[in-house]
């Protein structure tokens, strides 16, 4: 019996209450008291402090959150999910964990979510360049291999054939607004493969070469301008081009902290020469409306190529403006170049006069005096025409400016460090000088043979 309860207490002893239980008995003990109260004169020893939970012993723990909180973290985890993730797939390239929400889940919705057809083919152009700018991306990081650049490769073609696509649908509806949709992808196709081009420059080193996908680009463009049908009216092209004119000034002002203070007056520049070529169209509208509808079209055409430098700062960086959308010069510009063409013509005449009858070699002083004429005649047609046909004036002061710089680059007018012009007499031996009143080139003897014909 002793043993027995020897037992009986050493397993009492390993027996322990987990908390909730130790709660419900003190529960049940304070109840019994309240109700069975000791009699007068009788104490009982202090009741302990509520027991605390054993946070090792439990087998749960229950936390109570407010239900204003609960509200707030499923509101922060909702967003997280719906705005974070996608947000941060928008960085994604091809490779990436996240690459597949950009492309399947991203860019679907935002494809879902086009109303118009002329909107659903900007944005599968707009598909089709976000594509290439990935390309590029794996190329600075040197993760463009050839697994992976036919991957992109086979992307661009697919869109290609999407835009196509939604170019074939629009056109049964607006077959003005297929014509501008092609033209548009056309100026895309030809900007990314010049962008792609100047960053490559040749390379074919695995992991960097863009060369592969730039020869696709052209393909496309190529696909493209063989099935296009550019059957746009005059005056849709007209209503458009201002519409297009505008979104450039705003993106203008919209990136414009991005840009360098030359490339946003060289845009704003480019901008300008598309609103001259519109004043030209619609000047020679009324006597040649085929030639006024193609100005407008190659306006159309400068103005995509111009919002895509504005909004891919690849190209920015890989391509100058002029070499995309060159400059067009004014009518005062044109003339302050023809003025300056023939006066350093004129100067340069009066020069080669002076020297002329001193040059020994027959031969070149034969050249000189028979070339002479012809740049007086020009000299005189640039004066005549200067403030009536600024184009005509400009061709032949150049022309004649031309003339003047292959003769002053022959031997006998060749100038010394010091500006005195050297003619040596080839018979004699003997050598003179003379000093001219502008700087002129240098050359050789054998550019004498060079001097335009007569």
């Amino acid at each position: 019996m002793k043993r027995f309860s020897e037992q009986l207490h050493k397993e009492a002893g390993r027996i322990h209450l987990t908390a909730r239980e130790k709660e419900a008995l003190f529960a049940r003990i304070s109840a019994f008291r309240e109700y069975h109260p000791l009699a007068d004169g009788v104490t009982l020893a202090k009741t302990p402090a509520k027991a605390t939970r054993n946070l090792f012993r439990d087998p749960f723990i229950e936390w109570a959150i407010p239900s204003r909180y609960y509200k707030s973290l499923v509101a922060g985890c909702l967003l997280l999910v719906v705005v974070g993730v996608p947000a941060l797939a928008e960085r994604a390239v091809p490779g990436d964990l996240l690459y597949a929400m950009k492309v399947q889940v991203n860019e679907e919705v935002r494809s879902s979510l086009t109303a118009s057809g002329y909107e659903k083919v900007a944005w599968e152009t707009k598909r089709l360049e976000r594509r290439i700018a990935e390309a590029r991306v794996l190329a600075k990081e040197g993760r463009l291999t050839k697994e992976v650049s036919e991957g992109v490769i086979a992307a661009v073609a697919e869109h290609q054939a999407e835009t196509a696509a939604e170019i074939a649908t629009l056109r049964t509806t607006d077959s003005e607004a297929a014509a501008l949709a092609e033209l548009t992808l056309v100026s895309v196709l030809n900007v990314q493969s010049a962008a792609l081009r100047a960053v490559d420059a040749g390379s074919t080193t695995e992991g960097v070469s863009t060369v592969a996908l730039a020869l696709a680009l052209d393909h496309a463009q190529e696909q493209v301008s063989e099935q296009s049908d550019e059957a746009v009216s005059y005056e849709r092209l007209v209503a458009q081009l201002e519409i297009e004119t505008t979104r450039s000034r705003e993106l203008l002002a919209t990136v414009g902290k991005l840009t360098t203070e030359q490339e946003a007056k060289d845009i704003e520049r480019r901008i300008g020469d598309v609103e001259r070529k519109m004043g030209i169209a619609r000047d020679i509208a009324s006597t040649d409306i085929v030639a006024a509808t193609d100005a407008l079209k190659a306006a159309w055409r400068d103005t995509q190529v111009i919002i895509t430098f504005m909004t891919d700062i690849d190209v920015r960086s890989a391509l100058a403006l002029e070499t995309l959308v060159p400059v067009v010069l004014t009518p005062e510009e044109e003339r302050s170049l023809a003025q300056a063409a023939y006066d350093e013509a004129n100067r340069s005449l009066a020069t080669i006069t002076t020297i002329l009858p001193q040059v020994a070699d027959a031969g070149v002083s034969e050249k000189v005096a028979l070339t002479v004429p012809r740049i007086t005649e020009l000299l005189a047609t640039a004066s005549s025409s200067l403030d009536t046909d600024v184009m005509a004036a400009k061709a032949a002061a150049h022309e004649a400016r031309d003339y003047t710089r292959s003769i002053m680059s022959l031997a006998q007018f060749t100038p010394n460090p010091d500006g005195v012009i050297m003619m040596t007499t080839v018979a004699s031996g003997t050598t003179s000088t003379t000093s001219p009143d502008t700087d002129v080139s240098t050359g050789t003897d054998e550019v004498a043979d060079e001097l335009p014909p007569q």
